[in-house]
């Protein structure tokens, strides 16, 4: 469709640069996945993996040694073959290429369908190149060619790989980036042309409306996929750019009519409708829900009702996968409050101030059209928001603040206040801890720190044979559940979503059973390798030394961390109640001392380094007393430093790895455990 255009911007871009980045060729589009009523009849093994990967941004006007400072574009500087870690340049082509080599190679034989959390175009952060929907588009068909050509062909062994690819739209894959107005459009109409083979063609209608759909990745235990399956696992693709705050073209959630409003009526729809066939599902998306003193993403209509949904339909939800953040990280979200905990718990002793108002878009008329969803926009403080798309050397510092106010929503979530006899946090503690969501935020492909992708493995007990074949249940390939018709709701949209049956057990997302997440494996390639490896080949191939090349994959992924087999974060499993522990954790990592209370706050003790030019004030600077303050310096420095890394263990692996390991072991302690500061906003 689109080919020509993607050449030429390659084309393009190998003109303006010192080394030639191969140009990607047409490749026939197979079907990855169609959905039917079809029974699967050959035999299905199931590995009980998937892959989650997210934002790439491939960029076809990279150029290699040219200045970071102007996006890797133009001008003298150090922009590498494979890109540029810790950089705000895009993700040249030739990344993209060993990337699906690599998953080629290593993973596409062993998981069993794919998650892919958008941003597929660059960003438009050149002036003198601006983006074009053209050129969104044809980036955007080039990463599907990838994904069919890796997913949807035979593999060595002759057999076909059909491995279901779930994509979902980023707030970059539309133009201009952030703003989206509903559908039907010609954006719509051209994902649905780009995205036909991941879409089933019954959903074709709903998609063109407002660019979401479901797909069942896992057929049901008499073996059908769609309408008439009997339990299975679906993905549900959300537009989260319907829920993006930083969408001006659409109204929330809660006006009817507004494309934000009738999507989260189709999500409880198909939500429903599941219930009634055993189905479970994973909610995907760009743009995560994640509000905290320094982050609002979504609309405040739009996230409380996808908390409430989530709540409501807890006895079916697999999980919560998004992207677009670049950190790897997680968010929890309390549905007993339906709002974040630094609007409940404002700091102590100092004046809460009005934040910004809500209207039109905030929240409509003022006035929420749920029971339940009063208007808190008086509480809302003014956000001092960390932009994952700005310089990310730049949003370093900014990250750390966002980081901080996770661990404080942690705080004021999970650790009740002693001094408030009346704090409903004291007895919220529940064995399965399902007033709680949690929502895993997968860090990118694009080398704002390392390329990454996560492997997440998934419980398949009961849906499987010794062999790994799924096991399909002939007494139920004649019989489907049958499907309840959807009670009628009132003009205003006010019913609540039916909760789960009192004599239901705690969802797949709660306790583990089928279709729970069990671990993930977080892969890494380091770019400063790949790229050196790549100048010595070169060298090599120049003075003949190099015969012929390895035809591998140039860029290796390796496992930063496996949850399976890790000391720190010590998950048994990944339901929310181990993340409820870790966040535990990692508000308070004094092991086995119950003298300290529960609280994020270090002591001056804990966390101050002697500072130089205070110590030389003390001192009579003679060479004597030099040496000797130099060695009592470095002696107390050690010691504390010592006392902050072992309580603050958890937490800084946590901050480790949120930046893909690009951080040295000194920034990461200076996360020290102190609390965001809101300064006169008391948020």
């Amino acid at each position: 469709m689109l080919f020509s255009s993607i050449v030429t911007i390659l084309s393009a871009a190998t003109a303006v640069s010192a080394s030639v980045v191969p140009e990607q060729k047409p490749l026939r589009l197979i079907p990855v996945n169609r959905q039917s009523d079809s029974f699967e009849r050959t035999p299905k093994k199931l590995h009980g993996r998937f892959l989650h990967i997210t934002d790439f941004h491939p960029d076809g006007h990279y150029k290699v040694g040219s200045d970071a400072d102007i996006t890797c574009h133009r001008g003298e500087g150090n922009a590498g073959y494979y890109g540029l870690e810790k950089s705000n340049c895009d993700t040249p082509i030739s990344l993209v290429n060993e990337t699906f080599k690599w998953i080629e190679e290593n993973l596409r034989d062993h998981i069993d369908f794919v998650i892919w959390t958008g941003d597929s175009a660059r960003h438009d952060n050149d002036v003198k190149i601006p983006r074009t929907p053209t050129e969104i588009y044809a980036l955007n068909e080039m990463l599907v060619s990838k994904m069919v050509s890796t997913f949807g062909r035979s593999n060595a062994t002759g057999s076909e790989t059909n491995v279901p690819v779930v994509p979902t739209i980023g707030n970059n894959d539309i133009f201009p980036h952030n703003i989206m107005l509903p559908g039907p459009s010609k954006l719509t109409k051209e994902y649905v042309e780009l995205w036909k083979e991941f879409i089933p063609e019954d959903q074709y209608h709903i998609f063109h409306k407002g660019a979401y759909f479901s797909q069942q990745v896992v057929p049901g235990k008499n073996g059908k996929v769609g309408a008439g399956s009997d339990g299975g696992l679906v993905v549900i693709s959300l537009n989260t750019i319907y829920f993006y705050d930083a969408n001006k073209a659409v109204d929330g959630c809660d006006v009817k009519g507004s494309p934000g409003y009738d999507q989260m009526e189709w999500l409880n729809v198909q939500l429903s409708l599941m219930r009634d066939r055993n189905q479970k599902a994973i909610l995907i998306g760009h743009v995560p829900p994640t509000w905290t003193s320094e982050k609002m993403n979504w609309d405040e209509s739009c996230w409380k009702k996808y908390v409430l949904w989530s709540r409501q339909y807890r006895d079916l939800i697999v999980g919560h996968l998004y992207g677009h953040m670049n950190l790897d990280h997680f968010v929890l979200l309390d549905s007993n409050e339906l709002k974040p905990p630094h609007l409940k718990n404002p700091k102590k002793g100092k004046k809460h101030k009005k934040g910004r108002k809500k209207k039109g878009r905030k929240g409509g008329k003022g006035k929420s059209a749920m029971p339940g969803f009063s208007r808190i926009s008086s509480d809302v403080c003014e956000i001092n928001e960390y932009d994952p798309e700005e310089d990310p050397i730049i949003t370093i510092n900014s990250a750390e603040s966002y980081l901080h106010s996770l661990r404080e929503a942690f705080e004021q979530m999970l650790i009740p206040d002693k001094k408030s006899e009346s704090d409903t946090n004291k007895n919220h503690v529940d064995k399965w801890s399902e007033r709680y969501v949690m929502a895993h935020v997968g860090p990118s492909v694009v080398p704002n720190y390392f390329p990454t992708m996560r492997v997440v493995e998934y419980n398949t007990t009961g849906l499987v044979d010794g062999a790994g074949m799924m096991v399909f249940d002939p007494h139920s390939e004649s019989a489907p559940p049958p499907v309840k018709p959807p009670k009628k709701r009132p003009d205003d949209g006010s019913v609540v979503p039916e909760p789960p049956s009192k004599s239901s057990p705690p969802g797949p997302a709660y306790s583990v059973q089928a279709f729970t997440m069990m671990s993930y494996k977080q892969y890494f390639a380091n770019l400063t390798k790949a790229n050196e490896i790549h100048e010595h080949n070169l060298i090599m191939e120049a003075r003949g030394e190099l015969r012929k090349r390895d035809n591998t994959a140039q860029v290796q992924y390796e496992i930063e961390y496996d949850t399976a087999h890790d000391d720190v974060y010590k998950l048994q499993d990944l339901t929310v109640g181990s993340y409820v522990d870790l966040a535990r954790r990692m508000v308070d990592a004094r092991n086995n001392d119950k003298d300290h209370k529960s609280t994020v706050v270090a002591t001056e003790e804990e966390t101050d380094i002697v500072n130089t030019a205070d110590l030389e004030d003390d001192i009579d600077i003679t060479d004597d007393n030099v040496v000797d303050a130099d060695k009592k310096k470095k002696k107390k420095q050690k010691k504390k430093k010592k006392g902050n890394k072992a309580r603050d263990k958890v937490w800084h692996a946590f901050i480790k790895r949120a930046f893909i390991g690009t951080i040295d072991d000194d920034d990461v302690y200076n996360f020290e455990a102190v609390k965001v500061q809101q300064e006169e906003l008391g948020c």
